[in-house]
C-alpha cells in the first residue's frame, strides 16, 4: 500500500483539500451552489465540492477555472459497474460546468484578472478509496470509452488512487529528503507559454500535470539547484534515458543535482544499467552529479 493510502485512512472524506493543498491550490472555494441551466438535469442548482482558479503558467494569458467533485469510499471500485459510475459522475460534473459558464461566480473571476486572452472551464473528479483492495488505476481501464455527453466543457481529468499515490509519495519523498529546500513545479515551455509573462517555475501545480506520466520539480537552497523528475512508470533504461534528457534540458545542464525516480527502483537490480546509461549518455559533467531513486523509499 502506498504511502497516501494510509494518509486517505487518516483524514478520510478531506483528502481532497489535504491534496490540494500540497499542490499549492490554497483555499479553494468548497460546497457552493450553482444556478442550474439545465432544469431538466437540476431543477435548481449544480452542487459543486470545490471550485479553485489560477493564471495558466503552461498557456500564456489565460484563467484556468476549476471545478472538482470529490467520491470517496471505504469500498473497492466496483469492478462491474465501474464504466457506468464513471459516466454517471463525469456527466454531474460536466453539467456542474455547463451551468458554471454563465455563472456570476465565472464572470467575477474574470474580470479580476488584467491582460487575460482566454480561460478554461475544466473539471477534476476525484474517485477515490482506502479499501487497500482490488485494483487502483482506472485511468487505463477507462481511457477507450465514448463519452458522447453534449456539454460544452475544456477537459474533465479522473484522479484515482493509483495517480493520487505518484503525485502524493513523489513530493513527499522530495520535502523528506530535501526538508531545507524551497520546492517549486517546473513549468514545461510548450509553445503556448514561450513569453515574458509566464514564469519557468512556480508554487502551483498545472491541472495538465494531474494526469501526467512526470512530475518536474526543482529544489533551491542558497546557490544550490536541484531538479528531480519523478515517473508514475516502472524503471526501464530507455525511460532512464529519456528522462535524463528532460533533466538536462529543463536545467540548462546547470543544476548542481539530478534524481530522477521510479517506484520500483532498486539498486541491488538496477544500479548496473544505471550506470550503463550514464556511459551511453557521454556528458560526465552532468551524469556524475545524477541520482536514480525509489520514490517510496522515504530514506536514503
Amino acid at each position: 500500500m502506498g504511502e497516501y493510502s494510509k494518509r486517505i485512512g487518516e483524514v478520510g472524506e478531506n483528502v481532497v483539500v489535504d491534496f490540494l493543498k500540497l499542490i499549492g491550490w490554497e483555499n479553494p472555494l468548497r460546497n457552493d451552489d450553482i444556478d442550474s441551466v439545465d432544469k431538466d438535469f437540476r431543477k435548481r442548482t449544480n452542487g459543486i465540492d470545490g471550485y479553485y482558479h489560477y493564471l495558466n503558467p503552461m498557456v500564456s494569458g489565460t484563467v484556468e477555472n476549476i471545478l472538482y467533485s470529490s467520491k470517496y469510499s471505504t469500498d473497492p471500485y466496483p469492478a462491474s459497474k465501474v464504466v457506468e459510475q464513471f459516466k454517471e459522475r463525469y456527466l454531474e460534473l460536466a453539467k456542474a460546468i455547463e451551468s458554471f459558464k454563465k455563472s456570476e461566480l465565472k464572470q467575477f473571476t474574470v474580470s479580476q484578472h488584467e491582460n487575460i486572452d482566454t480561460h478554461f472551464d475544466r473539471g477534476v473528479l476525484f474517485w477515490l478509496n482506502n479499501s487497500g483492495t482490488g485494483e487502483k488505476d482506472l485511468i487505463s481501464r477507462l481511457a477507450r470509452i465514448e463519452l458522447n455527453t453534449g456539454v460544452n466543457h475544456d477537459g474533465i481529468f479522473l484522479v484515482d488512487n493509483k495517480r493520487i499515490e505518484f503525485i502524493y509519495d513523489s513530493i513527499s519523498f522530495v520535502r523528506m529528503n530535501f526538508e531545507k529546500h524551497d520546492l517549486d513545479f517546473v513549468y514545461f515551455n510548450n509553445g503556448l507559454n514561450n513569453d515574458d509573462r509566464n514564469p519557468r517555475n512556480g508554487k502551483i501545480m498545472p491541472v495538465e500535470y494531474i494526469n501526467s506520466s512526470i512530475l518536474p520539480m526543482r529544489l533551491c537552497k542558497d546557490s544550490e539547484t536541484t531538479i528531480v523528475i519523478s515517473t508514475i512508470e516502472n524503471f526501464n533504461r530507455d525511460d532512464l534515458m529519456k528522462y535524463m534528457g528532460i533533466a538536462k534540458n529543463i536545467g540548462c545542464n546547470a543544476q548542481g543535482k539530478t534524481v530522477i525516480c521510479f517506484p520500483d527502483y532498486l539498486e541491488t537490480e538496477h544500479l548496473p544499467m544505471v550506470n550503463n546509461v550514464k556511459q551511453i549518455f557521454n556528458d560526465s559533467s552532468f551524469t556524475s552529479q545524477l541520482e536514480v531513486a525509489n520514490y517510496n523509499s522515504f530514506l536514503r
